[in-house]
């Protein structure tokens, strides 16, 4: 088990900067990650997210973001391959073939709204626009 695990007890997401915690959230989804680029942008020094769940939106944010490393227990395939593009350290317990939505009925719709996007502007702004789409609901 990976030493940033152990994070994850009472958050969903951690945000550690020169090894000390930077931000830490109880959020689900992408949100503890757009909440970090919304107060803090794009860090000059390299981070590493623990988080309890990444799909591919949260690693399009995690590399937004500047983070080098990635700590998860579950990774979907399609996040694994785009880490593996932007060459970072990825460090998982279960890779599942695509993050489900809350409802467990198909896949996560962030996840889906960034299918095939490797830039991270373009990835941010599909993500926020899903979200607007999703809090009109």
């Amino acid at each position: 088990m990976h030493k940033y695990l152990t994070l994850l007890e009472n958050h969903t997401c951690v945000i550690i900067k020169n090894e000390k915690v930077e931000f830490s959230s109880s959020e689900s989804g992408v949100k503890p990650l757009l909440d970090y680029y919304r107060l803090n942008g794009i860090s000059q020094i390299p981070l590493i997210v623990v988080d309890k769940i990444m799909g591919r939106g949260a690693v399009l944010l995690a590399k937004m973001i500047n983070a080098i490393e990635i700590v998860t227990p579950i990774i979907s395939k399609d996040a694994l391959e785009l880490a593996k593009h932007y060459k970072m350290k990825v460090y998982y317990d279960e890779v599942v073939e695509f993050i489900v939505n809350r409802n467990r009925t198909g896949r996560c719709p962030i996840e889906a709204s960034v299918l095939g996007i490797t830039d991270v502007m373009d990835g941010y702004n599909k993500i926020t626009e899903t979200l607007q789409g999703l809090s009109q609901k």
